[in-house]
């Protein structure tokens, strides 16, 4: 309990623990009370490809910041587990254009390891008809996002 309330009153150094390969600490830094700690962390937990932190990652997503949205977005286009993609396909609904468009780009970075399931995803997420996921994901395949703005 008081090693839980120092870890959110001091800031971790997230390049020390990036550099000594602590996912544990980096995961715990992702529930830092400053919002550059938590985005630092996602980025960090990307570079690494932490798998054991995809689960943290998409609790990211819902995040109250969006740099720390979209830095968990990166982290997990980064990762690329199966696990993130109805999220993230959930996430290309958030409010910020920013981390609509990373999800676009971690979407394309996952290389649709689930491209059956993808449209049926993408549609049921977004509301749209089968033929517009498929018209959607034409575009993120070829870098449009244009559909983001919509």
């Amino acid at each position: 309990m008081i090693e839980e309330i120092i870890g959110r009153i001091f800031k971790p150094n997230v390049e020390r623990l990036k550099a000594k390969w602590d996912v544990e600490g980096l995961i715990k830094a992702l529930s830092h009370r400053d919002y550059k700690v938590r985005a630092k962390a996602a980025e960090a937990l990307g570079d690494l490809k932490a798998k054991e932190a995809v689960d943290a990652l998409i609790r990211a997503l819902k995040d109250e910041s969006p740099e720390v949205r979209k830095a968990a977005v990166y982290a997990l286009g980064r990762i690329g587990d199966e696990r993130a993609i109805k999220p993230l396909v959930e996430a290309l609904k958030d409010e910020s254009l920013d981390v609509r468009f990373e999800v676009a780009k971690a979407l394309k970075e996952l290389g649709y390891k689930k491209v059956a399931e993808l449209p049926k995803i993408l549609s049921e997420a977004l509301n749209v008809s089968k033929n517009e996921a498929f018209k959607i994901l034409e575009d993120i395949r070829s870098g449009k996002f244009d559909f983001l703005r919509r």
